[in-house]
């Protein structure tokens, strides 16, 4: 901290309130994930829509965050992100006063749509507020401050859901943009870019369109049929506005987001690890929290505390992450994170299908492991495989990897687990004959997840059959998320195996270099 003693109380202040909105924004994505089973009991959501709470709040990210930094180069950096910053906090009180499930997702995209505004300027005002000398430091001290408060949010989370309200985890983010809003507009300047850069509203517009319609296909393939016209034309309809959005972005000279680098493996292979661990990162968390807490009955605390597994070895595997990836070993660490992250999925698929309870911890730890080795590491092979203007596009890809990963991977996921679940649940309580309908299922989703609801529900069922509702609904659960966990760890690894495979290609092709650098010296 003997930097932290060499700036003005002014820089300070400021160091202060941009590191802590990162820390809220950031936190606030995913978070809220421990409280899912109490907003599923309050709201009556069924299995179908928990995931959307999480979604609706990425998909603004995937879209907007590419075009903040151009709004801020246009209008101001500090304007924009201060505007980010008010969106974020509407959009969190929106969400504390929801009274339906559709409701919720309305907000959650609005505070979705504030932190793409706000958590690209964050840095840009950090860096323009301190001098030139620090700025490196200050990075350092807003990284490790988002990572322990990842860790610690949760925990609070969980503490608000379990002895008080999930409203709470949403009201306390209003007062601190709100004071982060008062800090940075006194104490940072205000700053822009170049004159005549563009915006791209129209590009912007495709490709949040193409990835909202395609999350929204996944969504309703469980009711629509995976291989249903409805779906895939839906889905069609997704892929031409993603399409649409390349190929404008190939045809003009300034493109939004630069997907030119997109050709070169090098790059094409660190993205696709970027995006297959975010996914499974977050199909971990959403689907092990529900599991704690509808199947094995844990308080939201207790939940939270198995979710801090998966953060530990953030902590300690970074510094290390950072040493060999710049000796060369960057590759290297990704194809073993792919291959820990598919083994670990793999391993917690057996023990939620075998309801053993203490496997879940060393699983959760070390798919706590799989991140560090390749978030950092991928990020660094992808700039480094650019040219030196070039960098920040590739900074703007790995970005853009993770979410577009992240959200339409557990919308896949999500798809998979609810039609395996239905299919399961009606096997087990009608029969190989009979089977309930899409609205049937979301009803009986909604009556199970509300306590009161459930309670007149069973209490109206003979007692023998109280229990093998109960039960069914368990187990088609837990052999739902099983299957979805099997068939993502096994992608995992198939996504490893082709990592190395592109290693072992780029190793040949270096020594066939080598070899003809020397035969040309003999020569």
């Amino acid at each position: 901290m003997r930097h932290f003693g060499h700036l003005t109380s002014r820089q300070r202040l400021a160091l202060a309130a941009t590191v802590t909105a990162t820390a809220v924004l950031f936190s606030s994505l995913t978070s809220v994930v421990v409280a899912l089973p109490a907003i599923q009991r309050d709201l009556g959501l069924d299995s179908s829509q928990v995931h959307w709470v999480i979604v609706a709040a990425l998909l603004p990210l995937c879209a907007v965050v590419v075009v903040s930094g151009r709004l801020g180069d246009v209008l101001g950096r500090r304007r924009v992100f201060g505007a980010g910053m008010l969106c974020f906090a509407a959009g969190s009180a929106l969400c504390a006063l929801a009274a339906s499930g559709d409701f919720l997702v309305a907000a959650r995209v609005v505070q979705g749509l504030g932190v793409a505004l706000a958590v690209p300027l964050a840095l840009a005002n950090l860096t323009t507020a301190l001098p030139e000398r620090h700025r490196g430091w200050a990075i350092g001290v807003q990284t490790g401050v988002s990572t322990g408060f990842g860790i610690l949010a949760p925990l609070v989370v969980a503490l608000f859901a379990q002895y008080g309200s999930w409203r709470w985890a949403f009201a306390v983010n209003v007062p601190a943009a709100l004071a982060v809003v008062a800090g940075v507009r006194r104490y940072v300047r205000e700053s822009r870019g170049r004159a005549g850069t563009k915006v791209h509203a129209a590009a912007c517009a495709l490709l949040g369109s193409g990835l909202t319609v395609l999350v929204f296909a996944w969504e309703r393939s469980s009711q629509w049929g995976l291989a249903s016209a409805d779906t895939l034309g839906v889905m069609g309809v997704g892929v031409v506005l993603l399409a649409l959005f390349c190929v404008t972005q190939l045809r003009t000279a300034d493109p939004l987001l630069d997907v030119r680098p997109l050709r070169r493996p090098a790059v094409a292979a660190p993205l696709i690890a970027l995006a297959v661990v975010q996914c499974a990162s977050l199909a971990v968390t959403v689907y092990v929290t529900l599991y704690l807490q509808h199947v094995r009955d844990l308080g939201a605390l207790q939940a939270g505390l198995f979710l801090v597994c998966t953060n530990v070895a953030t902590l300690a595997l970074a510094p290390a992450v950072g040493r060999l990836t710049g000796q060369g070993h960057g590759m290297w660490l990704i194809v073993t994170g792919l291959a820990v992250m598919g083994a670990s999925v793999l391993w917690l698929a057996h023990g939620l299908e075998h309801r053993q309870l203490m496997l879940l911890v060393p699983a959760l730890l070390v798919v706590g492991m799989a991140t560090p080795l390749v978030y950092p590491s991928s990020a660094a092979l992808i700039i480094d495989a650019l040219p030196a203007g070039a960098r920040g596009v590739g900074a703007s890809l790995s970005v853009q990897s993770r979410q577009i990963g992240g959200t339409l991977g557990l919308a896949l996921v999500n798809a998979s687990v609810t039609s395996v679940e239905w299919r399961r649940r009606s096997a087990l309580l009608t029969g190989p004959d009979a089977a309930f309908t899409p609205q049937e299922h979301r009803a009986l989703d909604a009556a199970l997840s509300r306590e009161p609801e459930r309670g007149e529900l069973l209490a109206r069922l003979p007692e023998g059959a109280r229990d093998a509702v109960v039960q069914a609904a368990d187990e088609a659960f837990v052999r739902a998320v099983a299957f979805g966990f099997t068939v993502l760890g096994g992608c995992l690894l198939v996504a490893a195996l082709a990592a190395f495979g592109f290693l072992c290609a780029g190793g040949r092709r270096t020594a066939a270099r080598q070899g003809k650098s020397a035969q040309g010296d003999q020569g």
